[in-house]
């Protein structure tokens, strides 16, 4: 299992770029240790073909032998043959070290140099070594030639491959172990991760969290992001249980109803004219559950992020102003001053259907606890990148303890417990306008008004 991990797989890479990366220094290495000998090699060759040319210059060939026979090779720093060839490139003179004897240097007789500074090789079969040979004309067209041996080289550039062959094993051993660890250091929040998961799947508890580092990197966003989803996934499972606790404390009494009434309709004493009531009663309290379920649905939807908005370009003030004219009958019956005060030309891009039910919502609900001779006010204006919209009425209002419970759901104030409704109507107009990026507010003032106030960007 280990060889088949993310980390082993991550450490390996590493190791083997590690050692591609030492591969490519010892070899750029190598080249360069290389080349420099071998540059300075050429440049004692030439420094003595110009030494050996100047004493020429001064004397002859005589002075030139006496001068080189005179110098005892072999206790200078670097060994080298000197050779003077004729015209013809016949040997005149020539001095080898004493272990260089396994060259055959007549061969240089058929080699004759092109120009001067040419460099001629002379292989050595007996000791495996290279001669390498530089000339150089001298004043009388004779040729001085100044030999170098590629052993001191090729000792240098041996113990260096084989330094590189002792380092390289430790190299590839500590750059695994550094892998590993800095593997198991970098992927310690993904195995976090891991392990979280494992205890969510195991005991189903959502509460779980990774702590955050302080890095801010990839990883410190994967966590801030996992963290995040737990708390959404917390947020919905919350959600569905309150649902389904509301749906079943709130359904119960329609369906008790609703059996009651079917009950009565079995009844052998049921006349058609029961048995016809029965069943239109049953109609109503179905009616109400579907709208009850309906309108958890939509606010379940909305606070998830989930429910579907068709949004498009509308006209905020001409839809409120048709709204305004379907309620004016009812303002009419009621004895209520219905009052509009829209600005022109404001839109907002939203789902018309939704915006009709957030508004009618709120009408309904200012209708609801407006007394007869009070009065509702609707209003669009448009403020800071946004478009308001605030619907004002008379009443009893609603008191400061009570304003932030208005928005749970199924919550109704002890004393409207009488009127019809749901409780539901503010839970689904906030979470719908918030669903559409806007904010609600109330403002109330205990017997003379309340005021909701929605806030939607253009």
């Amino acid at each position: 299992m280990y060889l088949r991990s993310f980390r082993f797989r991550i450490t390996l890479l590493l190791t083997v770029v590690f050692l591609c990366l030492s591969v490519l220094l010892y070899v750029a290495s190598y080249i360069i240790v290389f080349s420099s000998m071998q540059n300075e090699e050429h440049a004692f060759l030439e420094s003595k073909l110009l030494e050996y040319w100047a004493i020429y210059q001064s004397g002859n060939l005589a002075l030139l032998s006496q001068q080189i026979s005179s110098q005892r090779f072999l206790k200078e720093e670097k060994l080298y043959m000197v050779r003077i060839a004729g015209k013809y490139n016949n040997t005149l003179f020539l001095f080898v070290p004493d272990h260089w004897k396994g060259f055959n240097f007549y061969e240089l007789e058929t080699t004759r140099p092109l120009k001067e500074g040419q460099i001629v090789k002379l292989h050595s079969d007996a000791t495996n070594q290279v001669l390498e040979i530089a000339s150089l004309y001298l004043p009388d067209q004779n040729i001085l030639q100044i030999g170098i041996s590629n052993l001191p080289l090729e000792h240098t550039m041996t113990r260096f491959r084989q330094a590189f062959l002792l380092i390289i094993v430790p190299l590839i051993l500590l750059s695994f172990l550094v892998g590993l660890f800095f593997s198991s250091r970098f992927l310690a929040p993904v195995n976090s991760l891991v392990q979280a998961i494992k205890n969510i799947i195991k005991t189903g508890k959502m509460q779980t969290r990774i702590p955050a580092r302080k890095r801010r990197d990839e990883l410190d966003e994967l966590i801030l992001l996992f963290n995040q989803m737990l708390d959404r996934i917390d947020m919905l499972m919350e959600s569905l249980r309150q649902t389904l606790d509301n749906v079943a404390h709130e359904i119960r009494t329609p369906l008790t109803r609703l059996r009651a009434l079917a009950e009565m309709a079995l009844q052998p004493a049921s006349g058609k004219k029961n048995l016809k009531k029965a069943i239109a009663d049953g109609i109503v309290e179905t009616e109400h559950i579907l709208t009850l379920l309906n309108n958890l649905l939509d606010i379940s939807e909305a606070e998830a992020g989930i429910i579907k908005l068709n949004k498009q370009k509308i006209d905020i003030s001409a839809l409120i102003g048709d709204m305004i004219d379907f309620y004016h009958y009812a303002a009419e019956e009621k004895n209520i001053r219905l009052e509009q005060n829209l600005s022109n030309g404001i839109f907002v891009t939203a789902d018309i259907n939704r915006m009709r039910q957030i508004l009618s919502n709120l009408l309904e609900n200012a209708f609801k606890y407006t007394p007869a001779g009070g009065s509702i006010s609707v209003t669009t204006l448009a403020e800071d990148q946004e478009v308001v919209i605030e619907v004002r009425n008379t009443g009893q209002g609603i008191s400061a303890d009570e304003i932030p419970y208005i928005w749970d759901r199924f919550y109704r104030s002890s004393e409207v417990q009488s009127l019809k409704g749901s409780g539901l109507g503010l839970s689904l107009v906030k979470a719908v306008v918030e669903a559409h990026g806007g904010s609600i507010a109330v403002r109330s003032s205990c017997g003379e008004y309340t005021l909701f106030r929605v806030s939607l960007p253009y």
